[in-house]
């Protein structure tokens, strides 16, 4: 199924809306902004996601490289019930299979490359949680049953930590009643800017 969040800005700024996920029965992960669009006064916009997951691998460890500023991998499209290990490998960090999770709504990744290790999972093509700076000889669970939260920020990269940085919300997203589609309005009473969210059956044209 695919799940949609539109923003309708009726302020007179220039807004980013962003969604992220936290998995309330594990601490000590990192949120990142993982959907987002930039909204003009008077705008429309919005994102989507299907239900597919991923692991991923951030700032990994290389040897040689000179002048990186950045590095990632993501192993896309993988299944729940399975375990991946960080290994180094031809002088580089990397994501590597391991068998089987142990329980199928687990992914499970373990460092085993001698170096610290910053792993992640997400969905929809995008990591979306970050254990950071896990040690060699450990490893992380990760129970796949995302919160999903709403908000609005001045400006914002995607992958960025999602901290005191929201501006306006953060808003829960629930989808009740088997609806897959979230509207979230801003607009200002008086001088306060307000959120609204409703719920409805996906119509992806704008008139």
């Amino acid at each position: 199924m695919t799940y949609y969040v539109d923003f309708e800005n009726q302020t007179d700024r220039v807004w980013t809306m962003a969604v992220y996920q936290k998995i309330p029965s594990s601490i000590g992960l990192d949120s990142v902004a993982w959907k987002k669009t930039i909204v003009p006064p008077d705008g429309e916009s919005g994102v989507e996601w299907e239900i597919t997951y991923l692991v991923a691998l951030a700032n990994y460890k290389q040897s040689g490289g000179i002048g990186v500023y950045k590095s990632s991998q993501k192993k896309k499209n993988i299944s729940l019930g399975t375990q991946w290990k960080v290994v180094f490998k031809e002088g580089v960090q990397q994501l590597v299979p391991d068998g089987n999770a142990g329980s199928g709504d687990l992914i499970v990744i373990n460092n085993d490359s001698n170096k610290f290790a910053d792993i992640g999972v997400g969905m929809s093509g995008e990591a979306s949680l970050y254990k950071k700076d896990v040690v060699s000889g450990s490893g992380a669970q990760f129970q796949i049953t995302p919160t999903y939260y709403v908000g609005l920020f001045n400006d914002l990269e995607l992958g960025t930590v999602i901290s005191s940085n929201v501006v306006v919300g953060p808003l829960e997203l629930k989808f009740p009643g088997g609806d897959n589609k979230a509207i979230l309005k801003a607009y200002m009473d008086g001088q306060t800017i307000k959120l609204d969210l409703d719920y409805r059956t996906p119509n992806r044209i704008f008139i």
